[in-house]
């Protein structure tokens, strides 16, 4: 088969790929649906893609690595998605303005590459390294500002309770297609500037 053919046809596969993590999410998708998406046979898809595995990292990775690098940036280079973190500390007002580039980071990522930003926050990978990162940033914060003790529980449950909250209505706000891009980033900045307010009301009558 020429190159150009081969090309195309592992296109055709990666596009069945992309609409099956779509309407199934990783772990219910089917390397069998995807074949038949491709119209081909199960053994002629794994001479592209060994397995699932390998069309979802193909798929996904340029995306997630630029979410990384942002993140990276934002954190001084203290925090890289996956391979955990340096104690990362900041004062409210240095969060506020951390928070505000992630949201708009975040938008013009999506709005780049809206189908790989879904696929990656339906349950997969980076939805839980970011909420990882988040609750342990949370959780810093706490500690930092309020009269508890290192590892208390409480601080453990809060922080990610505030955190999986956080990035689910992330992601609600970013499907929302009826916005322009500079009213999606008011509205996720919005949204994470309230949780901060919510966090210290919440703190204060806690401590």
């Amino acid at each position: 088969m020429a190159q150009f053919q081969k090309d195309e046809v592992r296109e055709s596969i990666l596009d069945s790929a992309r609409e099956e993590f779509l309407e199934h999410g990783y772990e219910s998708s089917s390397m069998r649906r995807i074949a038949l998406k491709s119209k081909m046979t199960v053994g002629n898809l794994y001479r592209y893609f060994k397995n699932k595995e390998e069309l979802s990292t193909t798929i996904v990775s340029p995306t997630y690595d630029a979410i990384d690098r942002m993140v990276s940036r934002l954190t001084g280079g203290t925090v890289h998605l996956g391979g955990g973190a340096e104690s990362f500390s900041a004062s409210i007002e240095q969060l506020k303005e951390m928070l505000s580039s992630l949201s708009d980071g975040l938008v013009d990522i999506y709005r780049e590459h809206r189908t790989e930003v879904k696929i990656l926050m339906m349950g997969s990978r980076l939805n839980k390294e970011l909420t990882g990162w988040f609750s342990k940033m949370i959780a810093e914060q706490i500690e930092a500002h309020f009269p508890f003790e290192k590892n208390d529980a409480r601080v453990r449950t809060l922080s990610d309770c505030y955190a999986g909250s956080i990035f689910g209505g992330i992601k609600t706000i970013l499907a929302s297609e009826q916005f322009s891009d500079e009213t999606l980033k008011s509205m996720v900045r919005i949204y994470l500037n309230s949780y901060l307010l919510m966090l210290d009301q919440d703190l204060t009558q806690l401590a």
